[in-house]
């Protein structure tokens, strides 16, 4: 009885789930060390709300690589999407922020569509395809908004702080409008991971030859993979409508490939197929907890480059490892 019980170490420690959530731990120590106030009610909930977009946009990233495909426009699909609700909101006529909300949605379903379309029917690698798009939205953006600027409608403020709008106060001091965020995504995620959608984006993202063989029609399994991703994005961009009131088209620059370290440090495999869009979430918070220490440890600010590069490679290599440990085990199973 005691054997069955009994844990596995070495089993859990090569999983990456457990390196992702290692990593995490040291992460939070290291900067409650250097931080005296980091478990006081105001830097959490300071922490939370700077880290929830790029927390929304790993996610999304994630689904997008499990499929197999990858994401290099998506910092500035974000920014077209913030840019075009900030544009069309006018603090005279709330009705406007329901306006930006259908059109924003409009706009990020057409960009995955768009995305989705080339890398999946027309067969271009995605790291190109979705690079050349990313100029494409930049261009739209700088069109929409070239400088920036735009405007807010009062309610909107609630996608941000709900304490900050009449009638809600009571919910908002509740629980963080941001945190409420990060549970929608969740949802989603969860909903769609319990269809055959879910479960075919995961096949084609580990072989989609064989996915093709098997009926799997994989081409549109990537575009709705893209959309979902669109969908996350068009998530970020409101709660930045809600925070800020304003857009710009270079908003998103350096948010593309955090988006991606966070998804690979969240145990995504870069090769698709494996991972879990949840530990996404984890590889977020590392990522932007690398900053924080950074800064804490009054470190140059051009170490922090430096530093998530290492991040990036340990996990990529966890990941690799493991991959080639259960490959391993697989054919000695065989044999």
């Amino acid at each position: 009885m005691k054997e069955k019980n009994k844990i596995n170490w070495k089993t859990l420690a090569g999983k990456p789930e457990f390196s992702t959530i290692l990593m995490l731990v040291i992460m939070v120590v290291v900067t409650a060390c250097l931080q005296d106030n980091f478990f006081s009610q105001r830097t959490i909930l300071s922490y939370i709300n700077s880290f929830t977009p790029l927390i929304l946009m790993a996610m999304g990233q994630a689904v997008v690589i499990i499929a197999g495909g990858l994401d290099m426009s998506c910092g500035t699909s974000m920014a077209l999407i913030l840019c075009v609700m900030t544009r069309l909101m006018d603090p005279e006529q709330p009705f406007t922020g329901v306006t930006a909300l259908v059109i924003g949605l409009l706009v990020a379903i057409a960009m995955g569509l768009i995305n989705g379309f080339a890398v999946g029917y027309l067969r271009l690698p995605a790291v190109i395809a979705t690079f050349a798009t990313s100029y494409v939205w930049l261009g739209i953006a700088l069109f929409v908004m070239p400088t920036p600027g735009g405007k807010q409608v009062a309610w909107f403020k609630a996608f941000y702080d709900m304490k900050q709008v009449p009638g809600l106060e009571a919910i908002g001091s509740v629980i963080p409008t941001a945190l409420l965020w990060i549970l929608l995504a969740c949802v989603v995620w969860y909903i769609i991971s319990r269809t055959r959608t879910g479960r075919y984006i995961y096949a084609v993202g580990s072989d989609a030859d064989n996915a093709y063989a098997s009926g799997i029609n994989t081409a549109k399994i990537q575009t709705i993979a893209y959309v979902i991703n669109a969908v996350f994005l068009y998530f970020a961009a409101t709660y930045y409508a809600g925070q800020n009131g304003a857009g710009s088209a270079h908003f998103g620059d350096t948010l593309t490939l955090q988006a991606i370290a966070a998804a690979v440090v969240g145990g995504v495999a870069m090769s698709g197929g494996r991972g879990n869009v949840y530990l996404a979430i984890a590889g977020a918070l590392i990522m932007s907890f690398v900053s924080k220490i950074i800064f804490f440890a009054d470190i140059p600010n051009a170490y922090q480059t430096l530093v998530s590069g290492l991040i990036i490679i340990a996990a990529i290599g966890i990941s690799a490892a493991y991959a080639g440990s259960q490959k391993k085990a697989a054919l000695k199973g065989g044999k």
